[in-house]
């Protein structure tokens, strides 16, 4: 059973960068009371996670409105970059 301690290893290994890409992601979006989806990971080669934020802008950007951010996140510098991404959280009307 010399498989199980590295599929255990590889879960911690795995949960530990979820959680690095959270905080990340949260503290970039400067949002108050701000929450993160799940990473989406893509490959090691791009080494890239995105998130979805949400939470209340700073009343000082834009009054304290309710917003969506995508973040990306770069697994390889550690760094986190956000844009607006309100227009993708609604539903075009017909």
């Amino acid at each position: 059973m010399p498989f199980l301690p590295l599929l255990m290893l590889a879960t911690v290994a795995s949960a530990d960068n979820d959680g690095k890409s959270r905080d990340a992601c949260l503290r970039a979006s400067g949002m108050d009371g701000a929450a993160a989806s799940a990473p989406v990971h893509f490959s090691d080669r791009s080494a890239l996670d995105v998130l979805l934020v949400t939470g209340h802008y700073p009343p000082r950007v834009n009054k304290g409105r309710a917003g969506t951010m995508l973040c990306l996140y770069d697994r390889r510098t550690k760094l986190a970059q956000v844009r607006d991404a309100d227009a993708w959280s609604r539903v075009p009307k017909p």
